[in-house]
């Protein structure tokens, strides 16, 4: 009897002991899924292949990841490769240029993240292998390569979505998409429209690989308005063969720092576009020189920005350029937010509410707020002053220091050039009539004495 108890006791404490077990597996498995997990849509890559990826987590990102946060190294070293990430519904969608054939590491510092109302932060690290993958035709021992590049690696436009297909390798590639086919043959490019009919879809590309190229289109989410009758319809609008990449340019930066983003451009005609400048409207935002573009052909626009102030700044990037000998423009809207020095960027947030419920002020032009400010939603984003504003004053006392050191050297230098023509005048001042008949009895004597010695 004593027996049987101690088996049923043992087979007791063995079923908690499993169960607890159980529940601290799934426990720490919990745990390790709320970490932001890094995807690679291929984990086999050849130069030109475009990379596509997405960061994902079960939790909720604070913090949007910006294309300024990712880096990339070889080795030690840091290098520059194209990309661009976007954001929509809890994920990030990662595209990746690479040229070149080497082992690279690609490296994403304080990814801010939620699980369970507990804010974690977490460095994300993958290193990726780009090599060649060589062809070797069995009849002919000749050799060639398959290399699709896809730009951009994900759409997010509101305009019609289009996607370029080059063949980088040396085979034709055979392409299969939305029940179409297509072949590229060696460095031949296609570009490919359509339109999505939700605001979230893939297009699938099916050659050597799968591709998936996540599409965002936000324009199906639009009611259409009822038609207006007995409306004399406008003239269509000439399309522009120059497009920008992002649609919107949306950036976070602080005062006194100085940084760059980039706007990549795309000539998507068959004509060259010629004579592009461009200019922005807002006063700290400096554009780089742009080149002329052959057809198909892409470029990368540098904006140097270095505000002086905080605050949510809009305004626009315009760029005038010469399209089949007509002169046209292209508007690019920016949206800046500007935090002051030194905030800790995870302090970086955007309020549901408005400025004035949160009992704040937008403060006017040449005030600035002496106190704790944040960012508010809206059609037009402010920034919100949760203090006061103070008026901008200009540092007089710097200002006439700077006037008396001025005024002391140009003292010196009237000085220095007053003591040289002193000098110079005192060199060439005219002999006393001594002094020339001095001279000239000198000059008299040498020449007797010498008339003598050749005698």
């Amino acid at each position: 009897m004593k027996a049987i108890q101690a088996l049923k006791a043992y087979q007791t404490s063995t079923t908690k002991l499993v169960a607890y077990s159980l529940f601290f597996i799934l426990y720490l498995l919990a745990l390790v899924s709320a970490t932001p997990v890094l995807q690679f849509q291929h984990e086999e890559t050849q130069p030109d292949e475009t990379i596509m990826a997405t960061i994902s987590t079960p939790g909720e990102f604070i913090k949007q990841i910006e294309p300024s946060d990712i880096k990339f190294f070889k080795g030690r070293k840091q290098i520059s490769l194209e990309s661009d990430i976007t954001f929509y519904a809890g994920k990030h969608y990662l595209y990746i240029y690479a040229t070149k054939e080497g082992v690279f590491t690609l490296q994403i510092e304080n990814i801010l993240y939620k699980e369970a109302d507990i804010l974690q932060s977490i460095t994300i690290s993958k290193e990726f292998n780009i090599s060649k993958n060589i062809l070797i035709n069995e009849k002919t021992n000749e050799t060639s390569t398959q290399i699709l590049t896809i730009k951009p690696g994900f759409v997010f436009t509101t305009l019609t979505p289009s996607i370029k297909l080059i063949n980088s390798g040396t085979s034709t590639l055979n392409l299969t998409y939305d029940k179409n086919e297509t072949s590229l043959a060696p460095l031949e490019s296609q570009e490919i429209t359509f339109t999505p009919e939700a605001i979230f879809t893939t297009l699938n590309i099916s050659t050597y690989k799968e591709f998936q190229i996540p599409i965002i289109y936000p324009i199906v989410n639009i009611t259409p308005e009822p038609p207006i009758v007995n409306i004399t319809p406008e003239p269509p609008i000439a399309k522009l063969n120059l497009k920008q990449n992002p649609e919107l340019l949306l950036a976070e930066t602080f005062t006194e720092t100085k940084s760059q983003e980039i706007i990549e451009l795309f000539n998507l005609g068959n004509d060259s576009i010629t004579n592009l400048q461009s200019t922005s409207n807002i006063e700290f935002i400096e554009t780089e020189k742009l080149e002329d573009m052959l057809p198909k052909g892409t470029q990368n626009l540098t904006l140097i920005l270095e505000p002086k102030i905080s605050g949510h700044f809009q305004g626009e990037i315009n760029i005038t350029f010469t399209q089949n000998k007509e002169q046209k423009n292209l508007l690019i809207p920016l949206s800046i937010f500007v935090l002051p020095k030194g905030t800790p960027e995870e302090k970086f947030q955007i309020k549901n509410e408005t400025c004035e419920e949160l009992f704040g002020i937008v403060c006017p032009s040449g005030t600035i707020c002496n106190g704790t400010a944040t960012f508010t939603k809206g059609i037009n984003p402010e920034y919100c002053c949760l203090a006061s504003c103070v008026q901008i004053t200009k540092d007089d006392s710097k200002d006439e220091t700077k006037g008396w050191i001025i005024a002391i050297l140009i003292f010196i230098l009237l000085g220095g050039i007053g003591y040289y023509f002193y000098k110079k005048q005192k060199q060439i001042r005219p002999q006393k009539l001594e002094e020339q008949l001095k001279a000239k009895t000198e000059k008299y004597s040498k020449r007797i004495t010498g008339s003598l010695t050749k005698s």
